[in-house]
């Protein structure tokens, strides 16, 4: 009976044993379980933030580009008056040449060289 006895104090040893170990892992996996809950919790936080940072980065985007367009209708319409300023600038001075090179505005620089009284225009009555 005593080897009886022994083998069955020795299997609740083994038993104690194995639940001791069953213990310890799952109180390993639990604090692992918690430590990656943890860390999940976190990366959603910053997740969060990412997120919210995006949200306002687009609504600037968002404004800026309101405030772009009516720039652009400007640059557009002052590059068309600069494109008509400048055709009609050239339309003057080819004009301007065209008069400098007339007879009758060179006969009239001669003329005036001769007479310098022609050159003081009589300003027009009141």
């Amino acid at each position: 009976m005593t080897n009886d006895h022994d083998e069955r104090d020795e299997l609740i040893k083994d038993l104690f044993a194995e639940a001791h170990g069953l213990r310890m892992k799952n109180e390993q996996i639990s604090l692992y379980t918690e430590s990656k809950i943890a860390e999940l919790v976190k990366a959603r936080k910053e997740l969060l933030l990412v997120r919210q940072g995006l949200e306002t980065i687009v609504q600037q985007r968002n404004e800026i580009q309101g405030e772009l367009d009516p720039l652009r209708k400007d640059h557009t319409n002052l590059v068309g008056a600069h494109l008509a300023m400048t055709d009609q600038r050239d339309r003057l001075r080819a004009r301007i040449s065209e008069l400098e090179t007339s007879a009758s505005y060179r006969i009239g620089q001669r003329m005036i060289r001769l007479f310098p009284f022609l050159r003081d225009k009589p300003s027009s009555p009141k």
